[in-house]
């Protein structure tokens, strides 16, 4: 029973040590953790609405946890964030967020624009002159776009990588 016990605790302490990231809370492989939740760049080149699926149904990592294309919530994390992705690329890569036009086809800084997380949009990076619904149909977000490296609303069906995130669990 004693040899059970042991075989059982190593195993467990092998499966926890997988998940571990720096911070001493919980992430899956492959995944950067930033205060309480976990980040994963996808070099996958995805139109929006793909990105998002791929992000919920996790098919890349082959776990089952409901992450959702990445929400920004400061300007610290909103730097986070382009350092995950120039340690990935060497570059700033437009990469889509998980940023989204609650209503379709409104112009002007008064569109209403929400995280596919369901979290509050409590904070914005947009580059000047942005966001401008150029052609009507820009709907979504991706960040480092332009010599800004800021945010741009871009037509969802563009091809880009994306910022997965999930809640860190202890």
């Amino acid at each position: 029973m004693a040899m059970l016990t042991v075989l059982l605790l190593l195993s467990a302490a092998f499966a926890l040590g997988d998940a571990i990231s720096s911070g001493n809370r919980l992430c899956p492989r492959g995944w950067t953790q930033y205060g309480s939740r976990c980040f994963m760049f996808v070099k996958t080149a995805r139109t929006w609405p793909e990105a998002e699926a791929s992000c919920l149904l996790s098919t890349e990592i082959c776990i089952s946890l409901e992450a959702n294309l990445a929400s920004v919530h400061s300007s610290e994390e909103a730097q986070f964030l382009q350092g995950v992705v120039f340690s990935e690329t060497g570059e700033f890569t437009p990469t889509w967020i998980g940023g989204m036009e609650a209503f379709g086809g409104l112009v002007g800084k008064g569109r209403l624009w929400i995280w596919s997380d369901g979290s509050k949009f409590d904070y914005q990076n947009w580059n000047q002159e942005e966001p401008n619904n150029n052609g009507g149909r820009e709907q979504c977000i991706v960040m480092n776009f332009g010599g800004e490296q800021g945010w741009n609303d871009l037509e969802c069906g563009n091809v880009l990588p994306s910022v997965c995130v999930v809640e860190t669990f202890d």
